[in-house]
C-alpha cells in the first residue's frame, strides 16, 4: 500500500494539473464551507477550485503561486473553458480567505470516509491501528497569529515566530 500511495503521489506531481478535482469533490467542499461559499459566488476561485489548486500547489516540485495559475488555466482549457488570468493576485486572495474552520471539517470528514471504505486486509489482525504523530510550524509574525498561535513561553516577548503544533492520526 505504502508503495501504491507514494506512486499516486508521484503522479500527480508529475501530471501538472488539478488531480484532486476528481479525488475531492466539490459537494463535499462546498458542504464543508456552509454559507461561507457564498463570498465566492460568481468568482473563477471557488472553494472548490482554490483547495484543488492550493493542494496542487503543495506538492508541486516548484510550489510557487505562478506555477498553481498555470495548471489552473490549463485543468480550465483541457475542460472546455475560458482561460482565466495568468496573474496570482486573485488566486492568492482566495486562498487566503479558505476558513480553517473548512478545513477542518472536510479533512475529518474525508479520514472518515477513507476509514470507512479502507480494505479489510488493510487492517491489522482485524482491528484499525492509527499512528499518531506531532510537531509543530512556525507562522508569520502578525497580531491574528500571535493571539491564536502563541510563542514559546521561554522565549523573550517580541522574539521569534508564532508556533503552531501540528497532530496527525493515521
Amino acid at each position: 500500500m505504502e508503495t501504491a500511495f507514494r506512486r499516486a503521489v508521484e503522479d500527480v506531481r508529475r501530471g501538472g494539473d488539478l488531480s484532486f478535482a476528481v479525488l475531492l469533490w466539490e459537494d463535499r467542499i462546498d458542504a464543508a464551507f456552509g454559507p461561507a461559499r457564498e463570498v465566492w459566488r460568481g468568482w473563477i476561485y471557488t472553494p472548490a477550485v482554490t483547495l484543488w489548486v492550493f493542494l496542487a500547489q503543495c506538492l508541486s516540485p516548484d510550489h510557487s503561486c505562478r506555477e498553481a495559475v498555470a495548471q489552473l488555466i490549463a485543468w480550465r482549457l483541457a475542460q472546455g473553458k475560458r482561460a482565466c488570468s495568468a496573474q496570482t493576485g486573485a488566486y492568492c486572495t482566495a486562498r487566503n480567505d479558505i476558513p480553517e474552520a473548512a478545513c477542518s471539517h472536510l479533512v475529518r470528514q474525508t479520514g472518515r470516509q477513507v476509514d470507512e471504505e479502507a480494505p479489510g486486509q488493510w487492517r491489522w489482525l482485524g482491528h484499525r491501528v492509527l499512528d499518531v504523530d506531532g510537531s509543530t510550524i512556525t507562522m508569520p509574525d502578525t497580531p491574528e497569529n500571535q493571539a491564536a498561535y502563541p510563542q514559546n513561553p521561554a522565549q523573550k516577548p517580541g522574539c521569534g515566530f508564532p508556533i503552531a503544533r501540528v497532530v496527525v492520526a493515521m
